[in-house]
């Protein structure tokens, strides 16, 4: 489905991945025991292993590159339950009822982030923003129309548009009300 984009995932990197520098970190020096590893130090792992240390569990973070440099760093640093043309396909696959799941799922996912950074104090530059799927192609505007239905009966609050507030032309777009987004880090 290449004529339906995600936000700016047309372009060779994400923007958020050409202005923000997060510095290397130095590799683990000699060994070390834990209760558990965590496998990736991108949003997820990073979130993953702070759960489980609130849980008094003894872990480690494993990157094998840099802190949010693989999935994250080209999402554009967003959290959100909109992951291109899912929702219809989900309906079908596994049913409305695992759907809304998985939707649902995602949902309290993009709110615990947020409470987090609210508990936490954190200053990441934590900003809600709309979220969009798009296509340039006025052919493709049907699927999009038919994901913005799947995707609110769902649950999730998602509009249809035409018009939109994107800084170029677009044929069609499906709006989520709320993404939130990290605009730069602070290490």
């Amino acid at each position: 489905m290449e004529s339906i984009r995600n936000d700016h995932t047309f372009q060779e990197k994400s923007i958020w991945s050409k202005t923000v520098d997060i510095p290397p970190r130095k590799p683990l020096a000699g060994s070390l025991t834990v209760e558990a590893a965590v496998i990736g130090a991108g949003m997820a792992g990073i979130l993953t292993a702070f759960f489980l240390k609130q849980q008094g569990i003894d872990v480690v973070i494993l990157e094998a590159d840099r802190i949010a440099g693989g999935q994250t760093k080209n999402t554009t640093a967003k959290i959100t339950s909109q992951h291109g043309m899912i929702y219809q396909k989900l309906i079908k696959k596994i049913g409305p009822k695992n759907a809304r799941l998985y939707a649902c799922a995602n949902e309290a996912a993009v709110h615990a982030y947020e409470k987090l950074i609210e508990k936490e104090n954190i200053d990441c530059h934590f900003e809600k923003l709309p979220s969009y799927l798009y296509t340039t192609d006025e052919n493709r505007a049907k699927e999009l129309e038919q994901e913005t239905h799947a995707a609110s009966s769902l649950g999730i609050s998602a509009h249809f548009t035409k018009v939109n507030d994107l800084p170029f032309e677009t044929a069609a777009a499906v709006r989520l009300i709320i993404r939130h987004s990290f605009i730069h880090w602070n290490s």
